[in-house]
């Protein structure tokens, strides 16, 4: 093999330097549209009130995840648009939509402080995961629609017996997977119900059954107060997403006011879901093309997912170095073979 086949097999090299002259001079007009403004970073709206200052957030987990994972969800919420420079959080419509989201799932605090908020995702309250850790101890959550409950249950009889407790004043059932990793599941409760993953070094028994007392329900208002201000809530949303945006080539007919990103993400997870939803876009658009037999909007769509490797967004995630979001949508571009697109509906879940 030689060196030009050597370069043509690595996926990390940059996309551009292969493009013929066509795909060369779309990608060129493509990545030279104007940027979306910058949005400035919102104000830090939410304090930690009352017993929250000394006590972590939780509502929800599985272990912390770098892909975002996508689950079936109700229709998502329209978002109001925003004009640039503006935020639609912490007030007015912004924070009706904040409120509707709080309301709509479990909102459980573990009033027990050092506990810190790693991720939080979740999708009109039909499912949601948050993940927190203290030193080496993680406390998460996840919950899922309540008609779901039986056949978790069933899966995890296979654990072992459960013995019964009492969470936040609800019914649960706790599952030991060994000497210091267990699983709580609570009884359904407004068509939801929430199983409480703990483990790490030292949870024993009886930890664990501390754990259980301090963990208590709170209005919405207090759920929202405490969740760090790094948090996009659904509110925020539309001016995070042009935010995040920025330097990325729209898709026909994309509306970063109409995303359905209607629950609360870290950032990375936040990320993560945008740039799905453009790269998405564009995979979506070459299909209809294809179908079309319009060939130059076809190479239009080839050539602004072979441009990603410029996309500020893809970077800014790769150098987090938190998931492998933007390499594994690099390496699915670096394919040369004329369905890519339709890997790329593949591989980033477009059709879930």
């Amino acid at each position: 093999m030689n060196d030009e086949q050597l370069l043509d097999a690595d996926p990390y090299r940059p996309i551009a330097g292969r493009l013929d002259g066509a795909e060369q001079h779309l990608l060129e007009e493509i990545m030279s549209v104007p940027l979306v403004p910058s949005v400035p970073v919102r104000p830090l709206r939410r304090r930690l009130v009352g017993a929250v200052a000394a006590a972590a957030v939780v509502t929800g987990v599985i272990g912390a995840s770098t892909l975002l994972p996508e689950r079936s969800a109700p229709p998502p919420v329209t978002l109001p648009s925003a004009a640039p420079g503006t935020s639609t959080g912490g007030a007015g419509a912004g924070h009706q939509l904040d409120l509707t989201y709080a309301t709509s799932h479990p909102r459980l605090l573990i009033d027990e402080p050092g506990w810190k908020l790693q991720v939080i995702y979740g999708f009109a309250g039909g499912t949601g995961t948050v993940d927190f850790h203290k030193g080496d101890r993680n406390v998460g959550m996840t919950w899922y629609p309540a008609d779901s409950y039986q056949s978790y249950f069933a899966d995890r009889l296979d654990v072992g017996e459960p013995r019964a407790t009492r969470v936040a004043g609800v019914g649960a059932k706790v599952f030991t997977y060994s000497r210091d990793d267990f699983a709580v599941m609570l009884d359904p409760r407004d068509g939801t119900f929430v199983e409480i993953r703990v483990q790490g070094g030292g949870v024993s028994r009886s930890y664990l059954d501390e754990l259980l007392e301090r963990i208590r329900r709170v209005e919405p208002e207090e759920f929202l107060a405490a969740l760090p201000p790094e948090v996009v809530t659904p509110g925020e949303a539309t001016a995070e997403a042009e935010k995040a945006l920025t330097g990325v080539p729209r898709p026909p007919g994309f509306d970063a006011g109409r995303l359905g990103l209607d629950g609360a993400y870290t950032p990375y997870q936040f990320q993560a879901r945008v740039v799905k939803l453009a790269a998405c876009g564009w995979a979506g658009a070459w299909v209809r093309a294809d179908r079309a037999g319009d060939d130059m909007a076809a190479q239009t769509a080839i050539a602004a997912l072979r441009g990603s490797r410029k996309w500020p967004i893809l970077r800014e995630m790769d150098e987090s170095k938190r998931g492998d979001w933007s390499r594994m949508l690099w390496r699915t571009i670096g394919e040369q073979n004329p369905d890519m697109p339709l890997d790329v509906q593949r591989v980033a879940g477009c059709n879930e």
